[in-house]
């Protein structure tokens, strides 16, 4: 489960045309998805300029790829996307937190977005199935899908620095990303120093740590 996925890009003699993401993610995890038996989930890209009869043809030839697509309307994107997860998250997980706005209205579409891909996930997901979700854009998906399919093997990897806890006690809603967050059985950060931090902000906002099994891989 990504945020991106194969992009509907311009149409072409009338059909839409696909391309795929050129985000690191999906190129680097191209070739696995390719070789297996996989389904993505992750938007589309814009469907907005598209009939309905043409978004629907489009998003079958997505799903032929083992694409399962999220759409979003231009309103989500606005206020999930470019407002809580890139003006927000991003950053101040990356220690940037002149840049974090002071009143930020953007928490409500995170939440509803979040909510959607896991919806999703709990509709396609099988029996026996090993749930990926990828990067900060869906932090609150792993609790979501938990509270759906209590079995599920839900594993959450973060492609982006986790911060230092005494930043990221800054964030209003930090209890709410670290219950999302522990709701997979297993979570992967880049450095061990991410690793450090994470426990460190469960231990100051959720007293969590002494639960964890934190793992650093050698």
């Amino acid at each position: 489960v990504d945020y991106s996925s194969e992009r509907l890009k311009e149409k072409r003699d009338g059909v839409a045309a696909i391309e795929r993401s050129s985000g690191g993610l999906a190129t680097g995890l191209s070739g696995p998805h390719e070789a297996s038996d996989w389904l993505w989930i992750g938007w589309p890209g814009d469907l907005g300029e598209l009939s309905a009869d043409e978004r629907e043809a489009a998003l079958a030839r997505l799903r032929e790829q083992r694409l399962e697509p999220v759409a979003l309307s231009a309103a989500e994107l606005e206020l999930y996307y470019d407002g809580y997860c890139n003006a927000v998250i991003w950053p101040l997980f990356h220690y940037m937190i002149q840049q974090v706005p002071l009143f930020a209205r953007y928490w409500e579409a995170y939440v509803s977005v979040n909510r959607r891909f896991a919806e999703v996930i709990a509709a396609e997901a099988l029996p026996g199935d090993q749930v990926w979700i990828h990067d900060y854009q869906l932090m609150l998906v792993p609790e979501l899908v938990r509270k759906r399919l209590p079995c599920a093997r839900i594993g959450f990897f973060l492609h982006i620095p986790f911060p230092s806890s005494e930043l990221f006690r800054t964030l209003p809603e930090r209890d709410a990303i670290l219950s999302g967050l522990l709701g997979a059985d297993l979570i992967g950060f880049h450095t061990t120093a991410y690793l450090r931090n994470f426990a460190s902000a469960l231990l100051r906002s959720l007293e969590r740590q002494k639960h964890l099994g934190l793992q650093p891989r050698r």
